[in-house]
């Protein structure tokens, strides 16, 4: 390919800070798409070994994620003014964070605040993206469908008391997804120890949280200061989620997915997920970016009750997901909408994929169970990327470290030529 053709290319940064299962898949569809992407992350993370990135500006491999945000300013400048990107995603939400902490930040170059607030959409939605609590108070003024909700601290003092239909409670740390910081509550007893731990920590907590506080400062975050946090009540139904690109707040494509299987119980990551079409879903997605102004790749998360139909927000994910390539083979292409927006191309055409509905996602299955039925079944996809060894091999090796006993079978699951994959149709590639 000439140089002037790379050239007219659009160009997306990706920006990862936590070494999350899944999130190399955007980047090798974003470059099916034809889209150059680049991306600043430790070297040794997943999806610095997807050979879609073409540029990759490395930051220290750091065991803290505070530590490792330190030394994203410097690569943000250099990857976002000399490499010319036209959009810069992050890929997790300690990412989603700092990214529009800069985006407001009067202290960052000019026109790097300029690209920052192109790709996530107008400031004001900033806090409720990145904020649990913020996030579902907009909700509440919205009026849709969602858990009751309330501050921790009113919880603790006593100003405000749950019923006991709201049980079981979850307990929702920041800044964390796949069901990391969230804790449960069954009952008022397990409620009070729980807040108690939250507001009476050990003198090793508070020196810890002393310190992140200042990593964080040095870093650049900013936003929401405050350290209450959320409580939910339960919700009826199954994990389901919609994933959207968007646009200056308008939605420009979206994909809503079940999960057929999560792990950990109950509250972990979809590990086995199927296609839904539910109107609420759309209606409360379409209504929240529009409240929030969002551009870029955001994710509701839901309790659908199936019974009914009914679709009960719980919360936001201001990146993309381990799933929205997917989009394609469903006649919902959320990587392909982005692009024809960068581009200024027409959207890709819809392709429907016929019966097969259930995906296996790869290589979150294997890691809950590499028995699992819905791997050997020839009606679940199995979403291996066949096209890039480099991910394959770092996976193998995360797989091997979690099932020591059945690395023979893993293997034979991951190479298995009778394997189901995913085909994705040619035309939805732009060549």
């Amino acid at each position: 390919m000439d140089r002037s053709a790379v050239d007219l290319k659009p160009r997306i940064l990706f920006v990862a800070l936590v070494n999350n299962v899944g999130t190399e898949r955007v980047i090798s569809e974003m470059a099916r798409q034809g889209v150059l992407c680049a991306l600043i992350s430790p070297h040794d993370f997943y999806c610095a070994k997807t050979q879609a990135v073409t540029r990759h500006f490395s930051i220290p491999g750091l065991s803290s994620v505070w530590l490792r945000a330190l030394f994203v300013h410097h690569q943000l400048e250099a990857a976002a003014l000399n490499w010319r990107a036209q959009l810069v995603l992050p890929l997790d939400d300690v990412a989603a964070w700092l990214l529009r902490s800069f985006a407001v930040d009067a202290a960052i170059d000019p026109t790097l605040r300029d690209l920052l607030v192109a790709s996530f959409g107008l400031p004001k939605g900033y806090a409720a993206s990145v904020n649990r609590l913020h996030f579902m108070e907009v909700a509440s003024r919205l009026g849709v469908r969602k858990p009751n909700q309330w501050r921790a601290s009113k919880l603790a003092t006593g100003e405000i008391v749950p019923q006991e239909s709201d049980f079981p409670l979850f307990i929702k740390a920041e800044h964390t997804c796949g069901g990391d910081g969230i804790r449960i509550a069954r009952n008022f007893e397990q409620l009070a120890r729980e807040l108690e731990g939250w507001r009476s920590p050990g003198p090793k907590h508070r020196l810890l949280t002393w310190l992140r506080a200042v990593l964080r400062q040095i870093a650049g975050f900013g936003g929401p200061s405050e350290v209450d946090i959320l409580v939910q009540s339960s919700a009826p139904g199954r994990p389901a989620f919609r994933t959207v690109a968007a646009w200056k707040g308008r939605v420009v494509a979206g994909l809503s997915l079940a999960a057929e299987r999560i792990h950990p119980e109950p509250t972990g990551a979809s590990t086995v997920v199927r296609l839904v079409e539910n109107r609420e879903m759309d209606e409360t997605a379409a209504a929240m970016t529009a409240a929030l102004g969002c551009s870029g790749f955001v994710s509701y998360d839901f309790m659908l009750d199936e019974n009914n139909g009914q679709a009960t927000l719980i919360e936001m994910n201001p990146r993309s997901v381990g799933s929205c390539h997917l989009g394609g083979l469903f006649g919902y292409d959320v990587c392909g909408a982005l692009a024809s927006e960068l581009s200024h191309s027409a959207a890709r055409q819809r392709f429907d994929l016929p019966e097969k509905k259930l995906v296996a996602l790869f290589p979150k299955e294997l890691e809950r169970d590499p028995s699992s039925t819905y791997l050997q079944s020839p009606n679940v996809l199995h979403d291996v990327p066949d096209d890039e060894p480099a991910v394959i091999e770092a996976y193998l090796q995360h797989l091997a470290k979690l099932h020591p006993t059945q690395v023979a079978a893993i293997k034979e699951i991951v190479h298995s030529e009778a394997g189901n994959r995913l085909q994705r149709p040619a035309t939805l590639r732009v060549r």
